[in-house]
């Protein structure tokens, strides 16, 4: 994906919180299997010190879904949602076809890991130190 595609600043927010957080489960239909254990030997090759990897459930759904595996209160953990249909405004929305969705997060994954994050200082991206508000990203992506 280049840097100047209107989704790369999500996919690349999205990567961020699937290589820095680790409570986190993804759900993908099973053709992506591999790719997803691609993605976690690399983790475990550039960040020695991670213990605890992303979870996986195989379904088929139109979307594919990353969230947080240690909630509380109501929130229903959603993260990341790569699909066609828009998810609550407080979830980075990679608006594509699954797989391209996929394909693109998984690039992001690996360019971030090679650069050193999140271990790196400034290695994210620009703006990765600012709080991400997608809110905020939608609405200027609409304008455009």
């Amino acid at each position: 994906m280049r840097m100047d595609d209107p989704l790369w600043p999500v996919v690349r927010e999205s990567a961020r919180r699937i290589l820095r957080l680790e409570h986190i489960s993804i759900k993908i239909p099973v053709e992506l299997s591999s790719e997803f254990k691609a993605l976690c030997d690399e983790i475990s090759q550039n960040i020695p010190s991670r213990l605890i990897f992303p979870k996986v459930e195989y379904v088929e759904l139109d979307h594919i879904e990353i969230r947080r595996t240690d909630i509380e209160n109501n929130d229903d953990g959603k993260l990341i949602v790569i699909g066609k249909e828009e998810p609550a405004r407080d979830v980075c929305w990679i608006e594509s076809d699954k797989i391209q969705g996929w394909n693109w997060l998984m690039e992001s994954c690996h360019d971030l890991l090679s650069a050193g994050y999140p271990g790196c200082i400034g290695c994210g991206g620009p703006n990765s130190e600012a709080e991400w508000n997608e809110d905020e990203f939608r609405t200027k992506r609409k304008l455009m």
